[in-house]
C-alpha cells in the first residue's frame, strides 16, 4: 500500500514537470509575444521621450497609436497558432488566464487614463507587467522573468513619485527586463513526453 503511494506521488510529480516543461516549450515558441510587446512599447517610450523632451514636438503622444497595430499582430499571431494546436494543456490555461487578464487590466486603465491621467497610468502598466511576468515566473520556475516582474513593478512604484518624463524612462527599463531580456535569454528545452 505505502509503495502504491509513493508510485502515485512519483507519477504526479512527474506528470507536473511534464506540464511545466511542456509549458515553457510553449512560451519559447509563443515569445514573438514577448518580442512584439516588448520591443513596440520600447520604441513607442523611446520616440515619445524623443519626440517630446529632445525635438519638443506638440504631440509626442501619438506615436502610442502603433500599439493598435500590435494588438492585430498579436491577434492574427494567436489566430493561427490556434489552427495549429490540438489541446491546450491546464498550464496554457492558467498562462492565458494571467496574461489575459493583464491585458483586461490595461485596456480597463486606457480607458480611464484620461480621467485620472497618464502619470498615474504609467506607472500602473509598469505594476501590470511586472506581476503578470512575476506570476508567470513562479509558475514556470524561470527566474529571470521572475526578477524582470520584481523589476517591472518597482519602476511602476518608483514612477508614481516621477515627473512624466521620467515615467518614459522607468518604462524602457520595465519592459527591458519584463519582456525583452527575459525572451532573449529563454531556452528551447523539449519536453520529453
Amino acid at each position: 500500500m505505502e509503495s502504491t503511494k509513493q508510485w502515485n506521488e512519483k507519477e504526479s510529480l512527474h506528470l507536473i514537470r511534464s506540464m511545466v516543461e511542456s509549458t515553457k516549450y510553449q512560451i519559447y515558441q509563443d515569445r514573438f509575444l514577448y518580442f512584439l510587446w516588448g520591443y513596440l512599447t520600447l520604441g513607442c517610450a523611446v520616440a515619445h521621450y524623443v519626440s517630446g523632451y529632445v525635438l519638443s514636438y506638440a504631440h509626442p503622444y501619438r506615436v502610442w497609436m502603433l500599439m493598435a497595430l500590435g494588438g492585430v499582430a498579436h491577434f492574427v499571431y494567436l489566430g493561427r497558432r490556434k489552427k495549429h494546436s490540438k489541446v491546450k494543456s491546464y498550464m496554457g490555461r492558467v498562462m492565458a488566464g494571467i496574461w489575459g487578464g493583464m491585458g483586461i487590466a490595461i485596456i480597463l486603465v486606457l480607458f480611464k487614463a484620461f480621467t485620472i491621467g497618464w502619470e498615474i497610468a504609467y506607472p500602473i502598466f509598469m505594476i501590470l507587467y511586472g506581476t503578470a511576468s512575476y506570476a508567470t515566473a513562479m509558475a514556470l520556475k524561470y527566474r529571470i522573468l521572475m526578477i524582470g516582474g520584481i523589476a517591472s513593478s518597482i519602476c511602476g512604484f518608483i514612477a508614481f513619485s516621477q515627473p512624466f518624463q521620467y515615467q518614459l524612462i522607468l518604462l524602457m527599463v520595465a519592459v527591458l527586463t519584463s519582456y525583452i531580456i527575459p525572451a532573449h535569454l529563454m531556452k528551447a528545452k523539449i519536453p520529453n513526453n
